[in-house]
């Protein structure tokens, strides 16, 4: 299967940039970079910015550009300059100078592509329909028996369905819980849970056979099987929210207490609040109430500040929800916590 790549889409036209922020390049930012097997856009980013979204005005990038993809890869070398006074960077092949990117992309290397952020870390997520139609979902095809009477399943095992319609690749999935506003307690959608990849090889009027590919955990009696969507290459920028958007955590995928670095969690803000792939928002702890003992000997409840903990970086958007990695985390982001637009920084 062709791997999931998020990378950096480069398209260094004249346009006027999406963002107008001031730059400030940091002190030790290379003149010149070697992109390695390894690297990140965020990680590179890092390296020249202190606000690593803000990497589509050091490109020059408008916001079409934005969601153009091109690809930069092992070898390639940045080189930093100042056009009147302000930074840009630019990509130089070997021996070639400074170019602009073409609009074509290396098809056959993609797979060699420098990744927006650590794809390990959501491909898992990109190809699963994570949240669904509470009700469609109940009257999918469903799981019925496996092999030995047992009640979970393995690669390798033959199981049977009923109520699937077509052969081939299928994925199980069980049901997790409704995600709820914490506000408006408005349902959100409905949250499942990946079991693993069957192939359904033979169909019959009532029961269909079909054999399991790869496991996430367990596959059980009684999942539900939805069919698998094709591979795709999707390409994000890491950027600033496009407009005053505030939402909340209200989940930590794997139903973890807190979520630290790479962790992926859902925020109740989507498409309908305009939220897109590639968003980068700030994490912010409320403070917490702590007792003092006052200079007249008296004991009072004061709230300490809130503080800012980390970054989430938008990878998958549905309607009214959306799922994010934790790429910085001074602290564990938890259920409730406020994610905004980055300050300037």
């Amino acid at each position: 299967m062709r791997k999931s790549i998020i990378s950096l889409a480069l398209a260094l036209g004249l346009a006027l940039p999406a963002f107008s922020d001031t730059l400030t390049i940091k002190p030790d930012a290379p003149a010149r970079y070697t992109v390695t097997k390894g690297d990140t856009l965020w990680g590179i980013s890092g390296r020249y910015l202190k606000s690593p979204w803000k990497w589509p005005s050091l490109w020059q990038m408008n916001k079409r550009d934005i969601k153009n993809p091109h690809w930069i890869y092992p070898g390639d070398v940045l080189v930093l300059s100042y056009v009147n006074g302000q930074p840009r960077l630019s990509l130089e092949k070997g021996g070639q100078g400074e170019v602009r990117l073409s609009p074509q992309v290396r098809m056959s290397d993609m797979d060699k592509a420098v990744p927006s952020i650590p794809a390990t870390a959501i491909e898992p997520f990109l190809h699963r329909p994570l949240v669904v139609n509470e009700d469609e979902f109940n009257t999918a095809p469903r799981l019925i028996a496996g092999p030995e009477q047992r009640l979970a399943f393995g690669t390798g095992d033959r199981v049977f369905a009923n109520g699937v319609g077509e052969m081939g690749n299928w994925q199980a999935y069980r049901a997790s819980k409704p995600l709820v506003d914490p506000d408006t307690k408005e349902n959100l959608g409905f949250e499942v849970m990946y079991g693993g990849d069957v192939v359904v090889d033979k169909l019959g009027e009532d029961v269909q056979s079909m054999h399991i590919t790869s496991v996430a955990g367990e596959i059980l009696v009684g999942d539900r099987l939805i069919k698998a969507p094709k591979d795709q290459f999707v390409s994000y920028v890491p950027h600033s929210p496009d407009g005053n958007i505030r939402g909340q955590i209200i989940s930590v995928y794997d139903g973890v207490d807190g979520a630290a670095q790479y962790s992926n969690v859902v925020i109740n803000r989507g498409r309908r609040e305009q939220v897109e792939a590639g968003d980068v928002f700030s994490i912010y702890k409320n403070g917490k109430p702590v007792s003092i003992i006052t200079a007249n000997g008296e004991e009072k409840s004061v709230m300490l500040p809130g503080q800012t903990i980390g970054k989430i970086f938008i990878y998958r958007v549905f309607d009214k929800v959306s799922y994010g990695l934790v790429l910085e985390s001074a602290d564990a982001a938890s259920v409730g916590d406020v994610v905004a637009p980055p300050e300037s920084e």
